[in-house]
């Protein structure tokens, strides 16, 4: 296949005057994108090339320019809207989620609104907190819409092909950092791509990274710099933001058991959550999602330091990778749903009881022997949880953890944490792989010390909990 080498931004405007010599019904229409060619010089000649009836030049109005495209959509054209800025598609997301996201849904399939709704997002070029959101979770969170965000300009090209002859609205996410930055091949001629697959960007075994937009060559830089210590990532180019390709994804996690999600937009309730659910819930990683985004801060800032220092880079994707890849496994890695070899066996689901008891000092015997006593009582708490079964020890080892200045022995079947003059009024003990309880006595103040006990709730109900700590209490005070 025969190629020629364009920009991002380039292929947008190659794909747009494709589209319009080869379907008289696409029209343009968005602020200066006419006399201008528009903000980024994205439709530059186009006005020239196809008339004022078709590359229309409207007010600073976005909510008009939305309802206006899904009008026209409705009466048979196919339009594309610029919204110069995602920070200013706020003011139309009437239009293009209250209404044109849902008219196929309100009409049983009788009218439908193909549209496009083009815009530039992110950060990283100086414009301050109006000029540099990354919008795409907003979107993203939307039935009846498609999402799209390419990172490369074979796609800007074959993407937004696809996007303008979908029979339902799009919203076309153009970072606008790789406008002039990125460039690569484009294929003559026609060229569509409407799959709905994501890119595997670059082949890896160790980690699976996800980006996309600028993100996607921030995660492909550090991604270079891991292969250097011999960590080979996989960086996996989402491409389709909605729907998401979920069957792409958890075949590259099956063959990693890692993940690591990078995206521009800010953390809580990001794109990057729902990516991380998807793989935790289908049971298919080794160790604990991670992510790196940006801070949950009102804007990005006009300084340029401040800019830089917030928003994601590779430094920060390749120290996140190396924090994941040393992170302890947990055996296979099995597709399809929590069992042995996913990250369900190490996130233990624990509960804690917290009980009073009457004490005039702690003796180490003391408690060992009251453990013992209890864990005869309540044998589920000596015991390992797995899948299969709950396996109860025939005798009882305590692994001491008695703070720092007493390392932690380890290979026992129960723990005992952080008792005496050193211990806490109050503080809850974490349950080790390999158990189901550990318990802690905080200091004895005023002839009284609290007892902490966690259990895998698997495992040991609230019922056996009380049990347990019902007997600890009879001894420890008897």
């Amino acid at each position: 296949m025969s190629t020629h080498t364009l920009s991002l931004l380039e292929a947008v405007r190659e794909g747009l005057a494709d589209e319009m010599e080869r379907d008289p019904r696409v029209v343009l229409l968005g602020e200066d994108i006419g006399r201008l060619g528009g903000v980024f010089r994205a439709t530059d000649g186009l006005l020239d090339r196809f008339g004022a009836e078709r590359v229309i030049d409207t007010p600073m109005a976005e909510n008009a320019i939305a309802g206006i495209a899904m009008g026209l959509a409705m009466r048979g054209l196919r339009p594309v809207a610029e919204i110069q800025f995602a920070d200013f598609m706020h003011a139309a997301m009437d239009h293009i989620v209250g209404e044109a996201a849902k008219l196929r849904y309100r009409t049983a399939g009788d009218w439908t609104a193909p549209m496009v709704v083009r815009t530039a997002y992110g950060g990283g070029f100086r414009g301050g907190p109006y000029h540099s959101q990354s919008v795409e979770a907003f979107y993203s969170h939307v039935p009846g819409l498609k999402v799209m965000a390419p990172s490369f300009p074979d796609d800007a090209k074959g993407m937004l092909t696809a996007a303008i002859r979908d029979p339902d609205p799009v919203v076309f996410l153009e970072h606008k950092r790789t406008y002039r930055a990125i460039t690569g091949p484009v294929p003559d001629g026609e060229h569509v791509v409407a799959d709905g697959r994501l890119r595997v960007a670059r082949p890896g075994d160790a980690l699976t990274i996800v980006g996309w937009g600028m993100m996607l060559h921030e995660a492909l830089a550090a991604a270079d710099e891991l292969a250097g210590d011999g960590i080979e990532a996989e960086v996996l180019d989402l491409r389709w933001l909605l729907p998401i390709d979920r069957e792409g994804l958890l075949e590259s996690l099956g063959r990693t058991g890692r993940l690591l999600v990078v995206h521009e937009d800010t953390l809580t309730m990001g794109l990057g959550a729902e990516l991380c659910a998807l793989a935790a819930e289908a049971g298919v990683l080794q160790a604990p999602p991670a992510r790196v985004a940006m801070p949950d801060a009102g804007g990005i800032p006009v300084a340029d330091a401040m800019e830089d220092a917030m928003l994601p880079n590779r430094h920060q994707v390749v120290e996140a990778a190396r924090r994941l890849v040393s992170s302890p496994g947990n055996g296979e890695v099995r597709p399809g749903g929590p069992g042995r070899g996913s990250w369900f066996d190490a996130a233990i689901p624990e509960a804690s009881s917290v009980i009073e008891v009457r004490l005039p000092e702690v003796h180490l015997e003391l408690v060992m022997a009251a453990v013992a006593e209890a864990c005869r009582a309540v044998p589920q708490s000596n015991a390992t949880f797995t899948w299969e079964a709950i396996r109860l020890h025939d005798q009882l080892s305590v692994d001491l953890d008695l703070g720092p200045l007493s390392p932690a022995r380890g290979g026992g079947t129960f723990t005992l944490v952080d008792y005496g003059l050193g211990g806490s009024l109050l503080g809850l003990p974490a349950v080790r792989p390999g158990q189901t309880a550990a318990l802690r006595v905080g200091a004895v103040r005023d002839g009284r010390a609290y007892v902490a006990l966690a259990v895998d709730h698997r495992a040991v109900d609230g019922a056996d909990a009380g049990r347990f700590l019902a007997t600890l209490k009879r001894c420890l005070e008897e």
